[in-house]
């Protein structure tokens, strides 16, 4: 039966203002906007018919279909965040829902355009869409009085962006939020930032509050293909500001990272890994990569044919280097057959506009 007591313990203010179930969650149509709204408050979220409908769905023995993603992972016997959140929290499965972690997006205030991302988390994506735009265009995700709800028994908080070091608002949030806590030295602080930016000293000396601090860095690629695949990126400044959190004293920070395989990355998996391997000491585990689905002229999933046959060969080729969960995933998006499909030449087509606007080159930089 596929519970999962997200729906009891867990809750993902997002920046397009709703309050969805787990970053995973995605309508059939990829329409979230039927979710409750944060303005709304949090706590009405969590009570709300839309949260009710799902918990009596999985109760009552439905498989659903906006839990794809972890249903595709159990599938292939790989830990889904479905089992990571049972294995913590299955005991409150039934029960009043109460948070004990949240995730949210201070805002969408991002440096970087990265191009599986959109304006709706990215402030530099809109103002490349909206070239006329010369003030900040980026959009606090929610209003601190919006935190109506009970977070005494909160464990964890993860935060992501746009870019969570560059919010006008963290201290403030964190703060706000953290203070709700009955054991402050409890809570685990997770980030998801593109490493281009370190934390000020403020943020760094609340961080000694808490039990711990992780430190998740988006990295897609190795060298030049990382900061073509993130334009605004430094792949220079990234490894310098991996080596300041390395060297932060007195907070219990674990580092790690994060990749988004797209059809221009995925050929190049083991010189990530490798890097991966000698800046963090092991070899990546769970979680440190998923398969972009969107935008869909990224996606293997939507590859042509010919394009997928040069995947398959490549990455038969580098099994061993990349693990047999990652060898996994990639088949299994190789073998969907949906409607839209693209070969690179019209991937490098649509990759023109940031192209142009970055003075970047597909065909310089992508290895296909």
């Amino acid at each position: 039966m596929m519970v999962c007591s997200a729906l009891w313990s867990h809750a993902r203010m997002s920046v397009e203002g709703t309050v969805l179930p787990c970053c995973r969650w995605e309508a059939d149509n990829g329409d979230n906007s039927k979710a409750p709204k944060i303005s709304d408050g949090i706590q009405s979220a969590i009570d709300s018919d839309y949260f009710n409908s799902i918990r009596e769905r999985m109760l009552a023995g439905e498989q659903l279909s906006e839990c794809r993603q972890c249903i595709d992972e159990e599938k292939h016997n790989i830990p889904s965040m479905r089992q990571q959140l049972n294995e913590k929290y299955s005991q409150y499965i039934g029960q009043k829902p109460k948070l004990r972690y949240i995730e949210l997006a201070f805002s969408t205030h991002c440096n970087l355009a990265c191009r599986m991302c959109n304006e709706s988390f990215s402030s530099k994506w809109k103002l490349i869409n909206n070239p006329k735009l010369t003030a900040d265009t980026s959009i606090d995700a929610f209003d601190l009085e919006n935190y109506d709800v009970d977070l005494s028994e909160l464990e964890m908080i993860k935060a992501v962006g746009g870019e969570p070091f560059l919010s006008k608002n963290h201290y403030d949030y964190l703060d706000k939020i953290i203070n709700q806590s009955n054991n402050p030295k409890g809570i685990t602080l997770i980030y998801y930032t593109n490493g281009t930016i370190f934390p000020n000293k403020n943020i760094i000396d609340y961080w000694k509050k808490l039990k711990k601090v992780q430190i998740v860095v988006s990295v897609d690629a190795f060298g030049t293909l990382n900061d073509y695949l993130r334009p605004g990126s430094s792949w220079k400044t990234i490894n310098e500001t991996i080596d300041k959190f390395k060297n932060i004293e007195d907070v219990n920070i674990q580092l790690g990272t994060h990749a988004v395989i797209t059809s221009l990355n995925v050929l190049q998996l083991p010189q990530l890994i490798e890097w991966i391997v000698k800046t963090f000491g092991h070899f990546p585990g769970e979680g440190v990569f998923d398969v972009a689905r969107y935008p869909e002229h990224l996606s293997i999933a939507h590859l042509a044919a010919e394009e997928k046959d040069k995947i398959r060969t490549g990455i038969n080729r580098m099994k061993d280097k990349i693990g047999k969960n990652v060898f996994d995933i990639l088949e299994e998006a190789l073998n969907e057959n949906p409607d839209d499909n693209y070969k690179f030449e019209d991937i490098a087509n649509k990759e023109q506009k940031l192209d142009k606007y970055f003075k970047q080159d597909f065909w310089d930089i992508v290895q296909v």
